[in-house]
């Protein structure tokens, strides 16, 4: 950017587009660990993880993550079904020490 400074939203709009993404927010922050966050609309998850996988690959990043954001709703109906199968739940270890 020190060289050659741009509005690199625009640059990188194309790529969201073309899995049907949408930028909702697109900010740089002055953060030790981050410099940049991105609040993005996609239509899936699948699609999301596929952008992200395409990003990091180019080399342009040595961290890249995406976290799934829930509203409140959905997110109650997701314990919800944890819930209705926790009886069904064996860890790991508990099915080693059965056998």
């Amino acid at each position: 950017m020190l060289n050659k400074p741009q509005n690199r939203r625009i640059i990188t709009e194309p790529l969201a587009e073309a899995f049907g993404a949408k930028f909702i927010e697109f900010l740089y922050l002055n953060h030790s660990d981050f410099d940049f966050m991105c609040i993005v609309k996609a239509k899936n998850d699948k699609d999301m993880a596929a952008i992200t996988n395409l990003i990091y690959a180019s080399g342009a990043f040595s961290s890249f993550n995406w976290f799934r954001a829930f509203e409140a709703e959905e997110w109650k109906d997701v314990f919800q079904l944890a819930s209705d199968n926790m009886a069904t739940y064996i860890s790991a270890k508990q099915k080693a020490q059965e056998e």
